[in-house]
């Protein structure tokens, strides 16, 4: 029986859809580390701590938003001291249909199961009725299972990403110590992202904040710089149109325009000048 630690962050959560979700995986888990980034004033880890078995969960919050590196890196830690398999990572709004979870945790663990290997669940990239592991060149956090051997042979997350491409990171410095990334085809997990709103004329808008949107772009451009080799020109041209020029013209329908404005620019400069940091945009 292979022993899974799991980590999901809170970030001003819905309650009730979190505590859902987070039944969803729990009864397969050996511990879930609950990290709080709500700011401490605004927390409410004690309405959700009484929906979920107290003997599963071990709470963790330092009082202010630590993005997602610190709390994956002391999770690691936590990991390691209890001589867990895997680690799993979760987004708040994050689930598995009923069973996937006890299926996926199988899979993973069985002789089918390359033995070097991160593996994630399908986000509809595959079909699911193609053979159990697809090998992908990334996969998001949220959902992914980490064998603890991979943290002891290529470190832990980057820290300094903060949030976005911390996941894809990691991904590819595996690859690139020849730790390859499967997706599981036969589980699906159901994942929201953003804040998205539609407008009169139709227009889909993500809503990200100012800082959501300075640390998309700034790692993304750290990321290329890191490994060109796995960079390719339809990434960079993908990256161009939609996070960069929609994502200009569409902040004339959203509020905060100046600091999100001001949160593209910096992360244009800073991505290329190689400035690294918490950053907040002011």
């Amino acid at each position: 029986m292979q022993k899974i630690i799991g980590i999901v962050t809170l970030y001003y959560p819905d309650i009730q859809s979190v505590a859902e979700n987070i039944l969803s995986y729990l009864n397969e888990l050996d511990t879930l580390i609950l990290w709080e980034n709500t700011p401490k004033a605004e927390s409410k880890i004690e309405e959700l701590l009484s929906l979920l078995p107290s003997d599963k969960i071990e709470l963790r919050t330092s009082g202010k938003n630590e993005g997602l590196g610190k709390p994956f890196n002391e999770s690691i830690l936590f990991a390691q001291n209890a001589s867990a398999d895997f680690l799993l990572t979760m987004d708040q709004d994050s689930c598995f249909s009923v069973g996937d979870f006890q299926k996926y945790s199988s899979l993973v663990s069985s002789e089918l199961a390359p033995s070097k290997g991160i593996f994630a669940p399908n986000r509809n990239l595959h079909d699911e009725n193609s053979e159990n592991f697809v090998e992908i060149r990334t996969a998001i956090s949220s959902g992914t299972l980490y064998p603890l051997s991979v943290f002891s042979k290529i470190g832990t997350f980057t820290d300094d990403f903060f949030v976005y491409m911390i996941d894809i990171e990691f991904c590819l410095r595996a690859a690139k110590n020849g730790i390859k990334t499967y997706c599981v085809a036969p589980i699906q997990m159901l994942h929201s992202e953003g804040y998205k709103t539609m407008t009169k004329s139709g227009l889909n808008i993500n809503n990200y904040s100012a800082q959501s949107t300075y640390y998309i772009i700034r790692n993304t451009i750290l990321t290329w710089k890191l490994y060109p080799e796995y960079t390719y020109k339809t990434d960079k041209r993908s990256f161009f149109k939609y996070k960069i020029i929609y994502r200009l013209l569409k902040l004339v329908f959203e509020k905060s325009r100046y600091r999100k404005l001001k949160a593209i620019l910096l992360g244009l400069c800073h991505g290329y000048k190689q400035k690294s940091g918490q950053f907040e945009i002011k």
